[in-house]
């Protein structure tokens, strides 16, 4: 199988995603992040700082066909072993991501404010509902061997990501309805060689 390439733009940021024998995240051309070459099985999570803007951080969940990219300030969390959940704190917030009984669920100031209803895979993505600034509290939780990871972002963002390939050295999008939305996208974005 060929390169793979997703392309998305963020607050003037253009975010390449390039998957091949490993994974990277490119960010304004240049490299923030990126895994070992080998086979990757399930899903491939990367993260990486944004350049010059050192607070923030740009997470990617990549399989297949599909990546899901997200921008946003990295909490720290605090596991607890008894009730099996992550909690953070944001400005005031008490934030709880959990994968109580197969199903993750976001737990934001005591309110249920996202979750999974099919039983739990590799990986999971939830967020709460965007404010006037169209940021949000997302929690990345993963399945690691028998451990589940979690990663809390607070003034988050989706990034919207469109697989590409390489043609003639552009990248052109694999569904021929993202090509209005690419074309804007597309203005200035430097390309991976």
């Amino acid at each position: 199988m060929g390169a793979r390439y997703f392309v998305g733009k963020w607050n003037g940021h253009n975010i390449i995603v390039v998957s091949e024998d490993n994974e990277k995240i490119m960010v304004d051309g240049k490299v923030v992040a990126e895994n070992t070459p080998g086979l990757h099985f399930l899903h491939v999570s990367l993260k990486g700082e944004l350049p010059d803007e050192p607070e923030l951080s740009v997470v990617v969940v990549a399989e297949n066909h599909n990546c899901f990219c997200i921008v946003g300030k990295p909490l720290e969390t605090e596991y607890d072993k008894e009730t099996k959940a992550y909690y953070a704190v944001y400005e005031g917030h008490e934030i709880e991501a959990n994968n109580k009984k197969m199903r993750g669920k976001l737990i934001v100031d005591g309110v249920e404010v996202d979750k999974e209803d099919d039983i739990f895979s590799s990986y999971v993505i939830l967020g709460s509902k965007a404010d006037e600034d169209n940021k949000r509290f997302i929690a990345v939780l993963e399945s690691d061997k028998l451990k589940i990871k979690c990663q809390i972002f607070a003034e988050a963002e989706n990034v919207r990501m469109l697989l590409c390939e390489k043609k003639g050295g552009e990248l052109i999008p694999v569904n021929e309805s993202d090509d209005d939305f690419f074309t804007g996208l597309m203005v200035g974005m430097m390309m991976p060689h």
